[in-house]
Order: structure tokens, then sequence, then C-alpha cells
């Protein structure tokens, strides 16, 4: 029988219905055979304290778990002044502390995706708090897949309202391969 590979699915937004969670959906739409995509929900994290580290509270160490077990991380974050949300840092800082003992990220491959409502010329998509989260995700012994870089701009109109799917057939076609990408660093590495 084979072993279905496991990415998990983190939006940097909050909001339950928000464009980003709606691009971890057609991931775990577009997802390859043999391989799921599950979102995973860290609302209830609370706000990182050090002096938490020794006895986390539930909800951190679910959610460290649920990281630690998967194989491979997709993340799909919005852009906010210039870079991803704070709460997002929160979760990123909680699943890698304490520093040299259980970072659930440590040796994984991530790959990023962004959407963002701008409609207009130089509009980013994301793009900037891509950048920002590499930097982070850099230090915390990660292994990115950079290409291709999905950054949604216009978000209101790029998913169908029935049925929740992106409507461009390229975008759709850059997520299928990122996951494809994502699964054959994550399988290099382990080799």
């Amino acid at each position: 029988m084979t072993q279905v590979f496991r990415i998990a699915g983190i939006c940097g937004a909050l909001r339950k219905d928000s464009w980003n969670m709606k691009l971890l959906l057609e991931a775990k739409r577009l997802a390859p055979a043999g391989s799921v995509v599950e979102i995973i929900d860290w609302s209830e994290l609370p706000i990182y304290n050090g002096e938490l580290e020794e006895e986390p509270p539930k909800s951190v160490i679910d959610f460290k778990s649920k990281i630690a077990a998967c194989d491979a991380i997709i993340i799909a974050t919005p852009e906010y002044n210039f870079s991803y949300p704070g709460a997002l840092k929160n979760a990123i800082d909680w699943a890698s502390r304490p520093l040299g003992t259980t970072n659930s990220f440590s040796g994984k491959a991530i790959a990023l995706m962004s959407a963002g409502p701008g409609a207009y010329p130089g509009a980013s998509g994301g793009h900037r708090a891509q950048l920002h989260l590499q930097q982070v995700l850099s230090i915390l012994n990660t292994h990115l897949v950079s290409l291709p870089m999905i950054c949604v701009t216009g978000s209101a109109s790029a998913f169908d309202e029935t049925t929740g799917k992106l409507v461009s057939e390229h975008t759709q076609q850059s997520i299928a391969l990122k996951l494809e990408n994502l699964i054959n660093l994550s399988k290099k590495i382990k080799e």
C-alpha cells in the first residue's frame, strides 16, 4: 500500500473566507495523485510567550504536532503593510521554539503563495509578504520552493463566486506545478 504524501496547508489570514484560504482550498483540490493538503487551523494559538515554552498550551502542542507530522508545508499569506501578518509570525514562532530543540519546520520543504485585492498596475499580489516570509523561514532550516511564483492580484474577481475556484486556468496549473515541485524537493531532501 502506497503511503499518502501529507502537505500541511497554513493560511496566513485568520478570516475563514479569505482569498488566501481559497488559494489553499485550490491547492487541496489540485494536489497531485498520492498526496493530500491538510489545512491546519491555528486560530486558537495564544500570543507567543517564552515563559510558556516549558508547558505550552494544548493548542500549541497540537499545532506543533500537526506541522511535525506532515511531509511538507504550503503557506498562503496575505500582505499587510508590505509584509505578512503578525498572527502568522506568532504561529511560526510557536512552531519553531524553543530554538534548537523542537522546531517543527526543521528540514521541511515549504512552498509559498499569496493573494491580494490590488488590481492596479504594480499591485504585488502579496509578493513582498512572501519575500519577508522567506527571510524568516530561511533561519528555521527549511527548504523553499521558489517556482512557480504564485501572487494572485485582483482577488475579488480571481475566484468564481459560485464554485470558489480560481478563474485563471494558468494559475490553477501553476499551483499544481508548485505542489509537484514541493513534493519532488521534499523527496529529494529525504534521499
